[in-house]
C-alpha cells in the first residue's frame, strides 16, 4: 500500500517540479502507513567541513542538509539535519597511493552537526537538535545520503547529462544512469521544492492525501478572520509590488549562472581532448589538478618569463630549469681525467586553449627530463598560491 502511494505521490511530483532548476531530492522512503517518513536532501550545497589536520589525508569531512517529514502524530513535523560524513578522498595528494573506494553497503561514519533542528508537532515552534559524536552507521537511508555528500561531482554531471538541450527537458532516466554509478538506486527523483514547509506540505497534500494531518494546535485547519485575510492580503499585495523587479534580476543572474557553469564544462571537454590518454607521470599529476584553468597572466605572474609558441588553436608556453655542478677533475701523478658531478634539466610545457570568452587557460600541462630530475623538476613545480 506504501509503495503504490509513494508512486502515485512522485506522478504528482513530476506535474509540479521544474526539472531544470530541480537540484533538490526525494531519496528515501520508509514505514507503513501511520509511520511513514519521507527524506529530502539539497545536492545543490554539500559544504567541505574537513579539519585542518586532515588536509592532506585520505579522508575528507562533507556536510549536506537532509530534511525528514514524519506522518506519525507522536514525531515531530519534520528535522533538518546537518549530517557530516566522512568521505574517501578520490585522489592522493602524494601521487602515489590512491585510496580505495568503500563498497556501496560498506558502513560509513557520520555524525549530526551543529544548526540541525526540528519543529514541533505539539506547538509548532523550532527547538534544536543537538550535536552528536561520531559513529559508525549502515541504514538505508544513511548510506544513501553518504553517496550524495560524498558524490556531488557526480550528481552535477548527472543533472547536466539528464538535461536535453534541444528539448530542455528533464531525461530522469539519464539521471538515474549516472547516479547507479555510485550505488544510488534508480527511485530517485528530483523536485522543485527547496524548503522543509514545502516538503511538509508536498507530503501532506499529494503523497499522504487523504489521510487526515495531525493538528494539535489547530492550526492546520483553522480559517483565517476577516482582519487576519485582510491583513494577509495586505502583505500579499506589497510582496507583488516587488517580485517583479525581484524576479528579472534572479532569472538573468539563473541564466548567466547556468551559461557559466556550461561553458566551464565545455572547456573541461576541450580540455580533456588535448590531455589525451596519455600515461601521465607524478608532476604532471600534480600540475594538472593544481594549475587546470587557470589564466595565462596567473602562470605568466607565477612562473615568470616563458618561451612562447603557437600552433592551431593552442599557445604553448615552455619553460626549463637546469642544474649543472660538473667538472674535470685531474690525477696529477697519472695524469688521469674525468667527469664528476651532476646534469639535469626539467622541462615544462603549458598548453592553452581559448575558453569561450577567448581568454586563454590552461588545458594540459607536460613535463619531460633527462639527468637526475628528482630534484630538479621538485623545485620548479611552482603551484598558484
Amino acid at each position: 500500500m506504501f509503495q503504490a502511494l509513494a508512486h502515485k505521490a512522485i506522478a504528482c511530483l513530476f506535474l509540479l517540479a521544474t526539472p531544470v532548476l530541480a537540484q533538490t531530492a526525494l531519496f528515501h522512503m520508509q514505514g507503513e502507513m501511520g509511520d511513514r517518513e519521507m527524506y529530502f536532501a539539497d545536492f545543490r550545497v554539500v559544504s567541505d567541513r574537513t579539519p585542518m589536520n586532515m588536509i592532506f589525508g585520505p579522508l575528507s569531512v562533507k556536510e549536506l542538509d537532509v530534511t525528514a517529514v514524519y506522518e506519525n502524530a507522536a514525531k515531530p513535523e519534520y528535522v533538518v539535519m546537518r549530517l557530516q560524513f566522512e568521505c574517501v578522498n578520490k585522489f592522493s595528494y602524494d601521487e602515489k597511493n590512491i585510496p580505495k573506494q568503500p563498497g556501496f553497503n560498506d558502513p560509513v561514519n557520520m555524525r549530526m552537526a551543529e544548526n540541525s533542528y526540528m519543529l514541533r508537532r505539539s506547538d509548532l515552534k523550532s527547538q534544536a537538535v543537538p550535536t552528536s559524536d561520531w559513529k559508525q552507521v549502515n541504514s538505508p537511508m544513511l548510506l544513501k545520503a553518504a553517496k550524495i555528500a560524498c558524490n556531488d561531482d557526480v550528481m552535477h554531471t548527472a543533472v547536466k547529462a539528464a538535461l536535453n538541450k534541444k528539448t530542455e527537458q528533464f531525461e530522469l532516466e539519464k539521471f538515474n544512469k549516472e547516479i547507479q554509478k555510485i550505488g544510488l538506486p534508480a527511485d530517485f527523483y528530483l523536485v522543485s521544492y527547496v524548503t522543509a514547509s514545502e516538503f511538509l506540505d508536498f507530503a501532506w497534500q499529494v503523497a499522504w492525501w487523504p489521510k487526515k494531518r495531525p493538528d494539535p494546535t489547530g492550526r492546520w485547519s483553522s480559517y483565517p478572520t476577516k482582519k487576519e485575510w485582510a491583513e494577509y492580503q495586505k502583505k500579499m499585495a506589497e510582496i507583488e509590488n516587488t517580485i517583479q523587479s525581484v524576479a528579472q534580476t534572479m532569472k538573468q543572474d539563473l541564466e548567466a549562472s547556468i551559461n557559466t557553469m556550461q561553458a566551464e564544462f565545455d572547456f573541461k571537454e576541450e580540455a580533456a581532448k588535448i590531455q589525451g590518454k596519455r600515461k601521465l607521470n607524478r608532476f604532471e599529476v600534480h600540475l594538472i589538478q593544481v594549475w587546470l584553468g587557470k589564466t595565462e597572466t596567473e602562470v605568466v605572474t607565477k612562473m615568470g618569463n616563458p618561451i612562447v609558441n603557437e600552433a592551431g588553436t593552442m599557445r604553448f608556453l615552455d619553460y626549463a630549469n637546469e642544474f649543472n655542478n660538473k667538472s674535470v677533475v685531474m690525477d696529477m701523478k697519472s695524469g688521469a681525467a674525468w667527469e664528476e658531478g651532476i646534469y639535469s634539466r626539467c622541462n615544462f610545457q603549458f598548453i592553452f586553449i581559448p575558453d569561450q570568452s577567448s581568454v586563454w587557460r590552461v588545458a594540459d600541462v607536460r613535463v619531460w627530463a633527462s639527468g637526475d630530475s628528482s630534484f630538479t623538476c621538485s623545485g620548479f613545480a611552482e603551484v598558484p598560491d
